[in-house]
């Protein structure tokens, strides 16, 4: 069941047998339903999670409206980054858009696998990396381009979330309004 985790870590970096199973033995499955919250505003993020399968997504609320700042499809680590590694209580949500598998490492967890095992290190540092290169480009373009640009960034990067995610999550992290998005996928000769 964890053969899919442990592939992509190996894509990234090469563990060996000790780590994986110091690793499978403190992973905890979770298969949740879609519209299931994983993360609550105002609590504290013990868990880092792989997304197996399915589709996440993390927003906040502004004035009771959900404002949706990272799709986490399949093949994705998804966490409150600030509330995991600050142990303070965050400010976002984390939600399942479709149903999930998670397969999920509590810090304390990930934090003595640090020590014990330095390609567990070295593979968590890796990550990391990635996501804030991932995440300056997502900044970038989500501040600096207009909208039809912020989404053919959005449909090179998840076309596949397109078929399956609701217009007013991707409206919402695209930073313009349902009508918009409507009247720009409308352009066809553009896309």
């Amino acid at each position: 069941m964890l053969s899919q985790f442990f592939n992509y870590c190996d894509s990234i970096y090469q563990l060996n047998e000790a780590s994986k199973k110091a690793l499978a033995e403190c992973i905890v499955i979770k298969d949740l339903g879609s519209e299931e919250l994983i993360l609550k505003s105002g609590y504290t993020a013990n868990y880092a999670c792989f997304v197996s399968n399915g589709l996440v997504r993390s927003y906040y609320l502004k004035k009771d409206e959900e404002i949706t700042t990272k799709f986490l499809p399949k093949g994705s680590f998804i966490t409150s980054i600030f509330s995991f590694y600050s142990r303070k209580p965050g400010t976002e949500f984390i939600k399942t858009v479709t149903a999930s598998q998670l397969f999920c490492l509590h810090y304390n967890d990930l934090e003595n696998l640090y020590k014990e095992h330095l390609e567990i290190n070295a593979l968590g540092r890796i990550i990391t990396e990635k996501y804030l290169y991932f995440l300056e480009v997502e900044i970038y373009n989500l501040r600096k381009q207009n909208a039809e640009e912020r989404y053919k960034f959005f449909m090179k990067h998840y076309p596949h979330i397109l078929k399956i995610c609701p217009l007013k999550y991707i409206a919402s992290y695209l930073g313009i309004s349902i009508e918009t998005l409507s009247r720009i996928r409308g352009k066809k000769n553009n896309f």
